[in-house]
């Protein structure tokens, strides 16, 4: 049964959680980004190039991401809202978890199975849709469950497991030939959704009134001085998301067409390892600092500054060794940044629907998407025909140090949060 609000606000005084509640809690992300590190930086742009050709690829890529987006902007708020009116003995959140994994594995393997090009789209359509159905629930988790004191060090294991699954995703990319890389995954994000059933648990929610579809469609309407720190966390996040999409999206084509590499997949998973192993030195830290000091918008800061810095490197490099020091100081600035972000707009969070109010700011992270795949389809379409790839690819990465930049100084905009 769907209830029209919720006053749940998680476990009654939240109780400090253990390492162990706190791996267990955190473990989804891990699982949720095997799939996407792989599927975005490496198995897409070869997928769409085999299926369409080297000339029509970038544009193709770009109708992919853009499409798919749409449906993810969608889908996280709306399956939020429903998160937080579901009313299980079991809790809110896992049930529709488990819909949403399952969806998401089907889908999945539709790509693979992809013999032309709508097909993959339709596949990837699906895996965007059934993604959030399971994500938008499971954001709502850490705000219920974790206690405002942890928030750092929870948002720091969440880190944590996003740069493990930067490298397991590459690798399984790049060494499984196959539908081998598709069943793979599978099995991790079927593995991610069972360790959230089984060891996280949820207090029962209370009983709440009827659902309502006009109280419902009134819920998205958020506004008021109450949500002003949270919109400029939203926007800071949306600017620093969008030059990070710019760089994932069409990083495996800048190496091809202006670093002259003839099969990027193995320089890429490269890449990723450099700029794991920096992050994993950052981001444990960075969290557990954020809770100490209370310092989580300094710290957001001078991470989205690392990044732009190193994403300018991109511009003027022209050797391997140059691209490859970049990537180590932009994971030192990745794995600050992951760390922190997240619990500064849970500290944001002005109502008790945690889940639809963090669906919204979901997609501050899958909005960008569209306009990184608007960006790719102009750049397909006006500069490389007329300045060629170089030019082209360089411009795309000076863009994102301006975006990095904007995200890293607005921060100074949240007023109520240290």
């Amino acid at each position: 049964m769907i209830a029209e609000d919720s006053p749940y606000l998680g476990w009654p005084g939240r109780p400090r959680l253990g390492i162990g509640n706190l791996l267990s809690l955190t473990f989804y992300w891990f699982s949720n980004n095997t799939l996407w590190t792989g599927l975005l930086l490496i198995i897409m742009p070869a997928k769409v190039m085999e299926l369409v050709g080297t000339s029509e690829s970038t544009g193709h890529l770009s109708i992919v991401n853009l499409v798919g987006t749409i449906v993810a902007v969608l889908a996280a708020p709306i399956f939020g809202a429903i998160s937080d009116r579901w009313q299980f003995r079991s809790g809110r959140r896992r049930a529709q978890m488990a819909v949403g994994v399952i969806g998401n594995i089907v889908f999945f393997l539709l790509m693979g199975f992809a013999t032309n090009f709508a097909m993959f789209l339709v596949g990837f359509i699906g895996v965007q849709l059934f993604n959030n159905v399971a994500g938008s629930a499971y954001t709502g988790l850490i705000p219920d469950l974790v206690p405002h004191a942890q928030r750092g060090t929870a948002s720091g294991f969440m880190g944590s497991w996003n740069q493990l699954a930067v490298i397991v995703g590459a690798l399984l990319a790049t060494s499984l030939a196959g539908m081998g890389y598709w069943y793979a995954t599978a099995v991790i994000m079927l593995l991610g959704l069972l360790v959230t059933l089984l060891f996280v648990r949820e207090p029962v929610p209370p009983a709440v009134k009827r659902f309502n579809l006009s109280s419902f469609l009134r819920s998205f309407l958020i506004r008021g001085p109450e949500y002003r720190d949270f919109w400029w966390v939203y926007v800071t996040r949306f600017l620093v998301m969008m030059g990070l999409y710019v760089l994932e999206f069409y990083l495996a084509y800048y190496l091809e067409f202006v670093m002259g590499i003839k099969n990027p997949a193995g320089t890429v998973f490269l890449i990723l390892i450099v700029l794991t192993v920096t992050a994993l030195l950052s981001v444990l830290s960075a969290g557990y600092l954020s809770d100490r000091l209370g310092k989580r918008k300094i710290l957001v800061t001078y991470a989205g500054i690392l990044m732009g810095l190193s994403s300018l490197l991109f511009v003027f490099m022209h050797a391997m060794a140059g691209i490859y020091v970049a990537a180590a100081l932009f994971g030192l600035g990745y794995g600050t940044y992951t760390s922190t972000d997240y619990a500064l707009v849970v500290d944001t969070l002005p109502t008790k629907n945690t889940a639809k109010d963090m669906g919204i700011w979901g997609t501050s992270t899958t909005l960008p998407q569209v306009l990184a795949s608007t960006i790719g389809l102009t750049m397909a379409a006006v500069v490389i025909p007329h300045w060629g790839y170089s030019l082209g690819y360089r411009s795309l990465f000076a863009v994102t140090f301006v975006l990095f930049l904007l995200g890293s100084i607005l921060v100074r905009q949240v007023r109520k949060v240290a």
